[in-house]
């Protein structure tokens, strides 16, 4: 059977030698793939019912980066050579239909989603006011009624603050009234009981929101209303950005900056009102030549000239580190930052401030 963790290995131990004999690359990214499982994908009752399982290889991510625009086609290639691995397996109506070639998930902390409401510090300096207070109440410290209500208030935002980040609250006791009900049961009935209940309950969470560290993020001071998609990319930028370890990694980052500058230039050109500055028909996707014909009909005057400058800056800064072909932690930090400088900028002119 398929399902057996045996047979399973056998599988795949022979796909790889049959990709590794036909010298195909697809031998060296199963090869570094860092497990590998199978699972029934489906099932038809028809002739006695026909079993179909889908093979699965995670890969780190920098790997995954480096083929992600080939993986259908080298999920493709793994499969055919699986279906011939398989065959003596079509007498049980099983089969192979399916491979999936998966990136490693990472797992972090979403602090954009705090961003303008409290910091991780903050967060952090919350919940060991609640545990603290949990616990001098509990140990002959402050009556319950004199702390109870900077405890409910603290309690709702360190509650709505959590769901946020999709943490999950390890604290249950809303009111110190609660709190007391579970310490006086007989259940915690020394000071030592009371503080290790406490202290143990919080470690996890406390432990996961301080491991994963809040990273700068690069901040857009305008107004994005009806400009979701731009948005979404600036977003994205943020968390590919904090994520990046690796050239490929960085890449991404740096063609993510690209779209992000094509769709803000989509945003706000109007090609009769802004025509192109040497009288040739400017494409859609020439973010730059767009970006210049609005700077110089947005910006004109004599005035605005040291503004049309900055802007052109810009604008050119931005295009350079979005066509790098190499790429460093820097160059994406750079790119992400002029980037979005340049997404104020434009914001700003168009009164989104």
């Amino acid at each position: 059977m398929l399902d057996n963790q045996n047979e399973t290995r056998a599988l795949i131990a022979t796909v790889k030698e049959l990709l590794k004999a036909e010298q195909s690359r697809a031998f060296d990214i199963v090869s570094k793939a860092i497990s590998s499982s199978i699972e029934l994908s489906h099932y038809d009752n028809w002739n006695g019912g026909t079993y179909y399982y889908a093979l699965s290889f995670v890969l780190e991510v920098s790997e995954f980066v480096k083929i992600r625009d080939e993986v259908q086609s080298i999920e493709t290639e793994i499969l055919e050579k699986a279906e011939l691995a398989a065959r003596h397996y079509q007498q049980s109506n099983e089969f192979i239909s399916k491979i999936l070639l998966i990136p490693k998930a990472v797992s972090r902390i979403d602090w954009d989603s705090l961003q303008g409401v409290t910091s991780q510090s903050g967060l952090l300096k919350e919940i060991n006011f609640l545990k603290d207070t949990m616990i001098s109440v509990s140990t002959g410290g402050p009556k319950i009624h004199d702390v109870e209500a900077d405890y409910v208030k603290a309690y709702a935002r360190v509650d709505s603050l959590l769901k946020r980040l999709n943490v999950s609250n390890p604290n249950p006791y809303k009111s110190l009234w609660e709190w007391y009900g579970k310490w006086s049961s007989g259940d915690l009935p020394q000071y030592k009981d009371r503080r290790s209940f406490v202290r143990d309950m919080h470690t996890s969470t406390i432990e996961l929101l301080s491991e994963t560290d809040m990273a700068p993020v690069q901040s857009v001071n305008i107004d994005l209303s009806n400009w979701e998609r731009l948005e979404r990319s600036i977003k994205e930028i943020n968390s590919r950005q904090k994520e990046a370890s690796a050239e490929e990694q960085f890449q991404v980052v740096g063609l993510l900056c690209r779209e992000t500058i094509i769709t803000l230039a989509q945003a706000v050109y109007i090609e009769a009102k802004h025509p192109s500055i040497d009288g040739v028909s400017i494409g859609k996707t020439d973010a730059k030549r767009m970006l210049e014909s609005y700077i110089m009909v947005e910006l004109a005057g004599g005035e605005n000239e040291i503004l049309r400058k900055y802007a052109r800056v810009t604008n050119d800064l931005a295009n350079v580190l979005t066509h790098k072909r190499t790429a460093t932690r820097k160059d994406a930090a750079l790119c992400a930052s002029a980037t979005i400088a340049l997404v104020n900028f434009i914001g700003t002119l168009e009164g989104r401030f």
